[in-house]
């Protein structure tokens, strides 16, 4: 008893010594308990993959070829350690032949893509920019490469296309979720997806550009340059994005102007004008389950649907401080495939900006109905000071660009149920 009536003592005269030697065990006794945790779903996870692996394959065939597209300093250098950690056990472990090429600089990956040869799937290791450029390279090719199957193993600072095929956190959860997105690759099952080419316009005498190939967003003014500095409030921790609206509202919110036109057609199921025949899928390149349904199977004939509406251009003078246009993938608001653009207020005070802006953060949306579309000229106007636009969080110069949406394009390895559910 006199032992007990010490130690309170001792603990009430140091007691703050106490409160932080209590954290620091209570810390210490949780990271050991999520260890334990993230242990016991390896392992779990590693054994799966090793059934598949243990099938045996014909003779004659070689073990599949997947060429991971890895950015090493995604995510503020985590990328490479969690894809070794988490991902490429479970697919050495499936059998599959796996060959990594981690990119060097911004762009690389666009080189990769274009020239590789030999590999039956590609897996992007980063996040949305890395994506976008796999993606860029894919669909700039004229061969046939485009109708293998992509992998999403959402390892980057933002992950919208990762996110809705496979939902994640941070801790546990993002460990279910690089677990859940190597498992689809393994098991195979996939779905198509939409993409937005996007054509520079040049002017008078100037070479075009290739285009860029999009999933998800381009955005374009005050919101988005306020969220562009939000690492810079870094003190702030978990709120530094609510912090950079605070600090720059009112800068934003008085000397912003986006305006411009838009010449754009209206949304099509489908015809003869905007539909090119697609090419036959390959054979399924998982060995692992048997391609009972094709994506493809049911396709109609559009060349002999005719929609005259289809080819009308619509134009419209905007004046905004929030510009977006978003792919179906990522905003489903209209019954046909579409591309949605979202116009923001001409202006904001103070506090209205910072109201909005909190709002984005959270995932609402402040924006007017969205105008579905199925191709839109973006013609801004010219401004003195440079001026940015966002395409799935790469930056780019604001150009005047033809943005098109091309349904169904991109094939994505995905859960079996998401795969059912569509």
């Amino acid at each position: 008893m006199e032992r007990l009536v010490k130690f309170a003592k001792i603990i009430r005269t140091n007691w703050k010594k106490s409160l932080v030697g209590a954290f620091a065990v209570y810390y210490g006794a949780a990271t050991a308990k999520q260890k334990y945790d993230i242990n016991i779903l390896m392992r779990a996870a590693c054994k799966e993959a090793a059934q598949y692996g243990d099938k045996l394959i014909p003779m004659e065939r070689n073990p599949t070829l997947v060429t991971v597209i890895l950015n090493p300093v995604a995510n503020k250098r985590k990328a490479k350690q969690d894809f070794e950690k988490y991902c490429e056990p479970l697919l050495h472990l499936a059998g599959l032949q796996v060959d990594v090429i981690q990119t060097t600089s911004e762009g690389n990956a666009k080189e990769i893509v274009e020239t590789l040869r030999g590999t039956e799937a590609i897996i992007v290791a980063g996040g949305d920019g890395t994506l976008s450029e796999t993606v860029t390279g894919l669909l700039r090719r004229n061969d046939e490469a485009n109708r293998f199957p992509l992998g999403i193993l959402p390892l980057g600072k933002t992950n919208t296309i990762g996110n809705s095929l496979f939902p994640g956190g941070e801790g546990i959860d993002k460990v279910k979720q690089l677990i859940n997105a190597s498992m689809a690759i393994i098991k195979g099952s996939t779905i198509w997806k939409d993409a937005m080419k996007i054509e520079p316009i040049p002017e008078e005498d100037e070479i075009p550009n290739k285009p860029i190939y999009a999933l998800s967003s381009l955005e374009y003014g005050a919101f988005r340059d306020t969220l562009a500095k939000k690492d810079k409030y870094w003190i702030y921790g978990p709120w530094r994005t609510y912090a950079a609206f605070v600090f720059n509202g009112y800068k934003q919110s008085l000397n912003w102007e986006c305006s411009g036109t838009l010449k754009y057609t209206p949304p099509c199921n489908g015809c003869s004008n905007c539909v090119k025949k697609k090419p036959e899928l390959p054979k399924r390149w998982s060995f692992f389950v048997p391609n009972t349904k094709h994506a493809l199977s049911t396709e109609m004939d559009y060349a002999k649907i005719v929609n005259p509406e289809c080819a009308v251009s619509q134009e419209l003078c905007f004046k905004t401080s929030d510009f977006r246009i978003q792919s179906s993938n990522i905003n489903k608001s209209s019954p046909v495939p579409a591309l949605s653009i979202l116009l923001g207020k001409s202006h904001y005070s103070y506090v209205q900006f910072i109201s909005d802006g909190w709002s984005k953060v959270k995932g609402q949306n402040t924006s007017s109905e969205p105008i579905h579309v199925r191709s839109v000229e973006f013609l801004p106007k010219k401004s003195d000071k440079e001026v940015l636009i966002e395409i799935d969080k790469e930056e780019f110069e604001v150009k005047p660009v033809k943005i098109t949406l091309l349904p169904k394009v991109v094939r994505l390895f995905c859960q079996s149920e998401i795969n059912n559910n569509n």
